[in-house]
């Protein structure tokens, strides 16, 4: 147990006490200008957290020190420290946030190959047998499904670049299939084979060395803007 969540379950314990102490009459603690006051500490803690468990890549330390960050700023406001416009905050924050979105995407790799794009509509190849080539997949509030069960496919390197944008990608590998994952998620998530990273900025990596190691390899690249990309494993 990290001790951020050492920290969150002693701030709830003090909060009950508080609530008790004040419904016996032994106390008359304003519990709501506390909480006014001091939700800051929760950005704090959640930053601390996922600076300390922080997975594999830089995603999730910058996301780590954005919640920190402004965690530490909120409550210095708060508390009488600092003296700002929160309206203009927040007009700096997300255009900032929006810009390392636009950055994320241009700077992943496009497949050369075709591109398969679901607009408010979705692309499924699930049920029949289809032929596996390289390419780039566009979910914008819309849903892909990829079975790679049922693709044909040569024994070489595929490269499938994946983009959702308020949308979902799902795909399904075989566990003899070699695949090897790379992902970042701004305000979404991106999970491989169970391993997985979100929040404001995640990055998250993954080798599933197939049973047949000699044959076919499929590097897949994820991007996800306020949506989520899923690779799992079946038989």
């Amino acid at each position: 147990m990290s001790r951020s969540n050492w920290w969150i379950g002693g701030v709830l314990i003090a909060l009950g006490f508080m609530l008790l102490l004040n419904n016996l009459g032994v106390t008359n603690i304003n519990i709501g200008e506390i909480l006014r006051t001091y939700w800051p500490l929760l950005l704090v803690l959640w930053g601390v957290n996922i600076l300390a468990l922080r997975s594999r890549g830089g995603g999730s330390l910058l996301s780590g020190s954005i919640l920190l960050i402004l965690g530490l700023v909120l409550l210095g406001r708060n508390l009488g420290f600092l003296s700002f416009d929160m309206a203009t905050f927040w007009r700096i924050i997300w255009p900032v946030i929006i810009i390392l979105a636009g950055i994320s995407l241009i700077k992943g790799p496009l497949s050369g190959g075709k591109n398969n794009i679901a607009f408010l509509g979705g692309v499924e190849k699930t049920k029949e047998r289809w032929k596996l080539e390289s390419g780039n997949y566009w979910a914008f509030m819309g849903g892909i499904d990829l079975d790679l069960r049922k693709a044909e496919m040569e024994e070489k390197e595929y490269l499938l670049s994946c983009i959702a944008v308020m949308g979902g990608i799902d795909i399904i590998v075989p566990p003899n299939l070699t695949v090897i994952c790379d992902g970042i998620a701004i305000l979404g998530g991106v999970d491989f084979m169970g391993e997985g990273s979100g929040g404001i900025i995640g990055s998250c990596s993954f080798r599933h060395e197939g049973k047949n190691s000699g044959r076919a390899v499929v590097k897949i690249y994820s991007r996800a803007l306020m949506g989520g990309i899923e690779v799992k494993v079946k038989e």
